[in-house]
C-alpha cells in the first residue's frame, strides 16, 4: 500500500522535500513508517527523530494523520491504510516579543 508524506516547515528544509509516497506493508504502523523515514535520512532528521530512544518523536515534533493530529506515544498502536496522508512538522518557537502598549 501506499501514502503520501507531507513535510512541512524545519523538517521540509531537512529533507529538501515537499512531499513523497512510500510504499508500506498492509498493517504497517505510524512508528513503522517513522522508522523507514528515520532510516532513509538519518543524519538530516538527527535530533529530530530520536531515534535512539523508544519514543521516536521529539517533543516539538508534529504528527497529523489525514489532518488529525496524532499521539507519538502511540505511533505502535495507530495502524495506517492505503492513501493515508501523513504530515511531519515541528513547533516553530523564537522571534521578538511583541511590546504591550
Amino acid at each position: 500500500m501506499r501514502v503520501k508524506i507531507l513535510y512541512l516547515g524545519l523538517v521540509r528544509n531537512r529533507v529538501g522535500r515537499k512531499e513523497e509516497e512510500y510504499e508500506i506493508k498492509n498493517g504497517s504502523s505510524l512508528s513503522n513508517l517513522l522508522s523507514s523515514i528515520a532510516e532513509a535520512y538519518g543524519e538530516k532528521l538527527k535530533g529530530i527523530f530520536n531515534v535512539e530512544k523508544e519514543s521516536r518523536l521529539d517533543p516539538t515534533f508534529i504528527v497529523m494523520v489525514n489532518g488529525v493530529l496524532a499521539d507519538p506515544l502511540r505511533g505502535t498502536e495507530i495502524k495506517l491504510k492505503d492513501k493515508d496522508i501523513i504530515t511531519l512538522m515541528t513547533l516553530i518557537s523564537g522571534g521578538k516579543p511583541q511590546k504591550s502598549s
